[in-house]
């Protein structure tokens, strides 16, 4: 049977339904429209799709062939990583073409795996803007990058233009707060938070949401804060109807660990 280049996007979905852990990727493996081979993260254990439905294949099979995959392919992560990395295999593989549902938001890996392949001589095209969403949904335990609600903890990428993100009050309720990570500077163990002018104030002294019974205490309100690792923001824009802690748990070369909790105004 022959496939249209969206029928093997959508199967490379199904395959990546099929995980049973996060992140989800599903792969296919297609020549002039017809399947090779499929392979989801999980199948095999400790092995990625993208790896798995290569190894279903041989070099001649590979030749020429278009791999449609649901999350960026990696790269190496440190020096001396043992197995290669996606990105690479697929480089030595045969594989001419490569389609990617989303950029991996681990800012380790963000646009590196396409990169790559791009420098090889890869041709790279993307997922539709429909099936990228379904993916961004899917993919990740926490949903959208973008999005998060009522309290949690989440690893983001702070990268190039830092990264804005919408808490809201909850999944049920429409209210909701703008917030943004950027400035980030590992070397001096600090990143920047905005929000709204003037939202966004410092809770001096706090080390924990626990300490903080009245947000609305704290002085010097700005647009933006600096943190440092264990400080906390407080973020509550002028008729807002509530309020958001947020805490700096750890930061990372490119990504940031933080915490938040929404708050009702008083």
């Amino acid at each position: 049977m022959t496939y249209s280049s969206t029928d093997l996007m959508k199967i490379a979905i199904e395959e990546h339904l099929k995980c049973s852990e996060y992140p989800r990727v599903g792969a296919v493996i297609a020549k002039d429209g017809k399947i090779l081979s499929t392979g989801h993260r999980g199948e095999i254990k400790w092995k990625h799709a993208e790896r798995v439905a290569i190894e279903k294949l041989t070099r001649e099979e590979l030749s020429g062939s278009t791999m449609y995959t649901t999350l960026e392919p990696c790269v190496d992560l440190h020096d001396d990583q043992t197995v290669e990395c996606c990105a690479e295999l697929i480089i030595s593989s045969g594989v001419n073409e490569v389609f990617i549902g989303v950029l991996d938001p681990n800012g380790t890996i963000y646009s590196q795996g396409f990169k790559r392949l791009l420098e090889n001589n890869i041709s790279v095209k993307f997922f539709n803007r429909k099936l990228r969403a379904a993916i961004e949904e899917e993919t990740f335990d926490f949903g959208s990058v973008h999005a998060v609600y009522g309290s949690g903890k989440r690893r983001v990428p702070v990268v190039h233009s830092g990264t804005e993100i919408t808490v809201h009050f909850s999944e049920t309720d429409a209210r909701s707060i703008p917030i943004k990570w950027a400035t980030l500077q590992p070397g001096h163990g600090c990143v920047d938070l905005s929000s709204l002018n003037g939202a966004v104030k410092v809770a001096a002294g706090a080390r924990s949401f626990t300490d903080i019974t009245d947000p609305t205490v704290f002085r010097f309100p700005s647009h933006y804060a600096r943190l440092r690792k264990g400080m906390i923001a407080v973020v509550q824009p002028t008729n807002a109807g509530f309020c958001v802690l947020v805490k700096l748990i750890d930061l990372y070369e490119n990504d940031i660990l933080f915490q938040w909790e929404v708050r009702k105004n008083a």
